[in-house]
């Protein structure tokens, strides 16, 4: 473990050792509360900072996503992030590339359906590797990959600053998906006004990104408290 154990970022979070390992991710278990996903941005001081925070506030996991870099950035940003996040115990879960996940030492992938085949992405990452589904607000597209899902998301179910036009899909959605057995994600728009009505209509995770980091201007402990707040809405034992 890092010396910083789920607190602080710490010295060397920005900056690669000097053979470049990498540390390992933490055992697979299923997201639960607060799933932290990070905000576009190439400031990778304030990025690792930031995800250090959420951590310390009690993010049980950490989405990698960045629509507006380049190839370059993105990985390099997710390197970071896998120290940052497993040398805290927690995994560290990128956006839409199975080769991204594979390059940047990831826990895992969060697929769309525009991205790469979940079947696929668990031929080529293992067993040990968490696979995220996003399902939108269609049940039949949970169906049809809960099979090779580690969890699966449902969403916008508020309004989202982020993805202003994304399809609305119904609380109903989690509760149907819960008496599945499924590890379900409630995703989009969630901040700690509504939080609570995701949990309680089935979600076993909340998937965050403005509530959780704000602008780029927001400071590392604005973020573990925002952190805390959710993670004391979201999590169930």
């Amino acid at each position: 473990m890092a010396e910083e154990s789920r607190g602080g970022a710490a010295a060397g979070d920005t900056a690669a050792s000097a053979d470049d390992t990498l540390p390992p991710p933490p055992p697979k278990v299923p997201i639960r509360g607060l799933y932290a996903l990070t905000p576009d941005t190439d400031d990778d001081e304030w990025l690792a900072a930031a995800v250090a925070a959420a951590i310390a506030g009690g993010a049980s996991a950490v989405q990698y996503r960045n629509k507006t870099a380049d190839a370059e950035t993105r990985l390099r940003q997710a390197r970071m992030l896998v120290r940052v996040c497993h040398s805290r115990g927690v995994p560290l879960i990128v956006n839409d590339s199975v080769d991204m996940a594979i390059a940047s030492g990831a826990a895992g992938v969060h697929l769309g359906r525009d991205d790469d085949n979940p079947f696929e992405a668990r031929r080529r990452l293992g067993p040990d590797a968490i696979i995220g589904v996003s399902c939108y607000d269609e049940f039949e597209r949970a169906e049809r990959y809960a099979a090779v899902a580690d969890n699966l998301a449902f969403g916008s179910l508020f309004g989202s600053s982020t993805k202003p036009g994304a399809v609305r899909a119904p609380l109903e959605l989690l509760t149907r998906a819960k008496a599945r057995g499924w590890n379900v994600v409630g995703i989009g728009g969630v901040d700690a006004s509504n939080a609570r009505r995701a949990v309680e209509a089935g979600a076993d995770a909340v998937a965050v990104i403005t509530g959780v980091f704000g602008g780029i201007d927001r400071l590392p402990n604005a973020v573990e408290k925002s952190s805390v707040q959710l993670r004391g809405i979201a999590f169930r034992p």
